[in-house]
């Protein structure tokens, strides 16, 4: 369980992996973030229930008290092009106990290029190796078949379900902790394939 709330200075706000730059989202990324939870191969998964503009504001506040939060993701490569996703670690109540929370939010045309098991293997590392997490857990749409594969891959595993958004169904709940993750520390697992 990841019982402490006080903000996390020594963290990089940030973080640079193979291929992407991770970074404290700003007021610029409001148009990708927009495009990226409006994306129609997203939406059919549903579970967007807040908008762009509350969702980034909920994010800045996160890395405003807690140090941390998820990040705006960009290829090193091509700065110019912005954000391409979002994603990483929040504080958050999963059926009422404080757990750290893994998300990722990606625009369809880039996914299957292993940009989200990118972001989220260096989420883990921060979550076990930075934060001295006891685990991560993730809310995933039943439905979402490649984002199940791509926690799975990273050592993540079912646990359950919670009913988190009324009129849908019940997300599923994966948990890595951190006696798994140092058993087997996951490498860059390989692209899960569009359509997956």
């Amino acid at each position: 369980m990841f019982m402490p709330h006080t903000p996390s200075p020594g963290l990089a706000s940030d973080v640079l992996t193979a291929r992407l730059r991770l970074r404290a989202p700003a007021p610029g990324d409001l148009r990708a973030l927009h495009d990226a939870l409006m994306d129609p191969a997203n939406l059919r998964f549903g579970n967007e229930c807040s908008g762009a503009a509350a969702r980034l504001a909920g994010w800045q506040a996160l890395w405003a008290t807690d140090g941390f939060g998820p990040w705006s993701v960009e290829l090193r490569e091509h700065p110019e092009w912005g954000a391409i996703g979002f994603g990483g670690l929040s504080r958050a109540l999963v059926t009422g106990v404080p757990s750290l929370l893994l998300e990722f939010h990606f625009r369809s045309d880039f996914w299957g290029c292993g940009y989200a098991a990118e972001m989220s293997l260096a989420a883990l590392r921060m979550a076990f190796l930075e934060l001295k997490s006891g685990e991560v857990q993730s809310l995933l749409p039943p439905g979402n078949v490649a984002a199940r594969k791509t926690v799975e891959r990273l050592g993540l595993r079912l646990k359950g379900s919670v009913a988190d958004h009324p009129g849908e169904a019940a997300s599923l709940l994966y948990e890595i902790n951190v006696a798994q993750f140092q058993a087997c520390p996951p490498e860059q697992p390989e692209p899960t394939p569009f359509g997956a």
